[in-house]
């Protein structure tokens, strides 16, 4: 098998192990089992479990890069809610990260680097977005005390906490319905801002999807 596949087997392998039981009580040792593989084979590729999960992140990182670069310029309500429902749907992919997330980057120096490093990114790019919104004259931009930053981070809590909070209240969040109810969450955040024309706009939306 080449070294790439080799790699991809392992990555694919962990993410379902870690989604199914979490990070603590799978082992490389099972993961390589899983896998098929020697345990030296594995560590060959990975030194450490926690290189895994670095490998992970950077995954996610990349589909979020290249699902925003392929859309980003379009400052429509609609794309807003695509790029929601999408930031959810990478959450419950790749559940185990954001479930564990607050102790993965507590316990993992150089992840926290790579996970900040993205999110910051990430901010300033979906700031652009809705300042974009703002031109367009769908949203009025926020007044002090409230900033768009504030805004921006808020609905980055609701995303980084959504999974915890389904989990403690035992909803499942294979649910079609608790993934979209996370969005709209996230667009609550911003609709005391969006203009009449936005509104309306949403109405169309949301007759469509009803009909």
């Amino acid at each position: 098998m080449a070294t790439r596949e080799t790699q991809k087997l392992i990555i694919d392998t962990a993410i379902e192990l870690f989604n199914e039981h979490g990070t603590k009580v799978v082992s490389t040792n099972r993961i390589a089992d899983d896998c098929g593989l020697s345990r030296g084979n594995l560590h060959y590729h990975f030194r450490s479990k926690e290189e895994i999960i670095q490998t992970i992140f950077q995954t996610i990182d990349k589909e979020m890069n290249q699902s925003w670069y392929e859309d980003h310029a379009t400052h429509t309500l609609a794309y807003a809610n695509f790029m929601f429902e999408r930031q959810m749907n990478l959450c419950w992919r790749y559940r185990f990260f954001y479930r564990e997330l607050i102790a993965l980057l507590q316990n993992d120096a150089r992840l926290k680097i790579l996970f900040l490093d993205s999110r910051n990114k990430r901010l300033r790019e979906v700031k652009d977005f809705f300042v974009g919104l703002i031109d367009n004259g769908l949203m009025v931009h926020p007044k002090p005390p409230i900033t768009l930053e504030s805004l921006l981070l808020s609905s980055w809590l609701v995303t980084d906490q959504w999974l915890p909070h389904l989990d403690m209240y035992d909803i499942s969040a294979t649910d079609e319905k608790a993934i979209s109810e996370g969005a709209v969450l996230i667009q609550n955040i911003f609709r005391p801002f969006f203009t009449e024309k936005a509104l309306t706009e949403l109405e169309k939306m949301d007759a469509a999807v009803s009909n």
